[in-house]
């Protein structure tokens, strides 16, 4: 697959978090054995032939990481699957303070050819802006463990592919924290409007485990703003805001200090909701939940599409949705467990329960 071409480019200061480099070169300094890259790539740009609007993954990679490496200040133009790419076992990574726009996805986990595996492991993303992505922001699998994302924004493209997620985990990854991260726009563009529109926000699969999501906001998402399948998940302060199901819940977990505002379906089957509980039963506790709602919005606060009922306590809610039903269930009722009783709960709905179950 072609390599971005490289060239270097002024220093300059992030534009999104104060710079963070002395901490991390200080925190990060061990020892590494020689590397067919630099272990320092600074302040350079990579640059790729992706043209506008492609929706596959065409435009070449921007480079391959190796362990040890730290890839700080650096932009990333018009590249495809892979801004950076992990082609193999790979850890103590660091990326720090980048830019990125028009790409395919930044950070690729993808095994290169002959070989079975490509996880990351003791990892952290940080400070990080990249705008018009077709498809996404990260994509990590494999075993890859202990990971941090933290205070990154990724921006959907205009046209996007189908599936397309700003972070999304698969396969056995485990002890990821996304911290201050922000995806919005990842709608899909492309699917027939009588089908099922994906695009997520985050994701998780049931084979990933110690994912945890704070203070984090999804927003303008096709799909999910939040699509969680992983077991005792745990989401705290995060947002989610105009998805068309703002928190989608599929296994257990937590959530704390949570708040989903105003679902929106932007195209496609299936109706928009606040927290949709899917899967088998679902068991989940939810603390200090705050929805609101527009008063025109009737988006149920939550949707329930579930094998077994699924079980959900509740702590300490502040429910503001007039147009909205607190349930609407196609197949088993949810159990809803309200510490202190329904009534010490504030809850402004317009029925407890849609007319058309």
């Amino acid at each position: 697959m072609p390599i971005g071409r490289l060239f270097t480019m002024p220093l300059k200061q992030p534009s999104l978090i104060c710079d963070r480099r002395s901490a991390l070169l200080g925190l990060l300094s061990v020892a590494v054995a020689p590397q067919a890259l630099a272990d320092v790539i600074e302040s350079k740009v990579f640059e790729g032939s992706r043209q506008p609007g492609a929706l596959k993954g065409e435009g070449g990679e921007g480079l391959r990481a190796r362990s040890g490496q730290e890839i700080i200040d650096c932009q990333f133009r018009a590249l495809g699957n892979g801004a950076v790419r992990i082609d193999r076992p790979t850890d103590r990574l660091r990326i720090d303070s980048c830019e990125a726009q028009d790409l395919y996805r930044f950070l690729e986990n993808t095994a290169a050819t002959g070989r079975d595996d490509a996880s990351l492991h003791d990892f952290v993303v940080t400070g990080v802006v990249a705008r018009g992505l077709a498809r996404g922001f990260s994509r990590v699998r494999y075993a890859s463990k202990a990971g941090l994302f933290e205070d990154i924004i990724a921006e959907g493209a205009a046209r996007t592919a189908n599936y397309c997620v700003g972070f999304a985990l698969d396969d056995a990854a485990s002890d990821i924290t996304y911290r201050r991260c922000v995806a919005r726009d990842f709608r899909e563009t492309e699917r027939a409007d009588e089908s099922y529109w994906n695009g997520d926000g985050f994701s998780d699969e049931r084979g990933n485990k110690g994912i945890r999501y704070i203070q984090c906001v999804a927003s303008g998402c096709s799909d999910g703003g939040f699509d969680t399948k992983s077991q005792d998940v745990s989401l705290e302060r995060c947002v989610a805001q105009d998805n068309k199901r703002n928190f989608r819940l599929w296994n257990s977990g937590a959530l704390k200090a949570c708040r989903s505002t105003n679902p929106k379906r932007y195209g496609g089957s299936g109706a928009p909701a606040h927290i949709a509980l899917m899967g088998d039963a679902p068991r989940y506790v939810i603390e200090d939940l705050v929805v609101t709602a527009q008063p025109d919005n009737a988006s149920p606060v939550f949707y329930c599409e579930t094998k077994r009922p699924a079980i959900i306590e509740i702590r300490n809610a502040r429910i503001d949705a007039p147009a909205a039903a607190l349930i609407k269930a196609v197949g088993p009722k949810p159990s809803l467990r309200w510490v202190g009783g329904r009534a010490s709960h504030a809850v402004h709905v317009v029925a407890e329960e849609s007319p058309n179950q």
